[in-house]
């Protein structure tokens, strides 16, 4: 199961993340990245913010291994890691990371998006909303 994020401001960022790949918020003012979605530019307050293709790259900031599931949903995932990465754009934006063991995970590794539209994991469940990206290690 993985956690998921919804608004009823949303929906052209959500169409973009399927249709385009990984998309940041910016503002079109000050051409700000920013994350989570907002309604307004958190660096000048413009309301003219769209969906903008990234590279998808960033380096894990923080990270903490789930060994406990919150929830029966989690617990064939266990262990997992929760991560925070720092976009090369400059959003931080809370994640999982797939793909790598626990113990192979170091603060700063660089990481990318993993195409979620052709992973097995769900791209949405019906109750919760929209499951966001999930990142994987950039170094084979």
């Amino acid at each position: 199961m993985t956690a998921t994020m919804n608004s009823l401001n949303s929906h052209q960022y959500w169409e973009s993340l399927r249709t385009k790949g990984f998309c940041l918020p910016q503002c079109q003012a000050c051409k700000e990245f920013h994350f989570y979605l907002r309604p307004a530019c958190p660096a000048c307050g413009s309301v003219e913010i769209e969906p903008v293709v990234v590279s998808g790259r960033g380096q894990l900031y923080s990270f903490s291994v789930v060994y406990r599931a919150p929830s029966a949903a989690f617990e064939k995932d266990v262990p997992y890691v929760v991560a925070i990465v720092a976009t090369d754009e400059g959003p931080h934006l809370m994640t999982r990371l797939v793909g790598v063991k626990p113990e192979d995970v170091v603060i700063g590794m660089r990481v990318a998006v993993k195409d979620w539209r052709t992973s097995s994991l769900p791209a949405e469940h019906p109750s919760l909303g929209q499951a966001p990206p999930l990142f994987e290690s950039a170094v084979p």
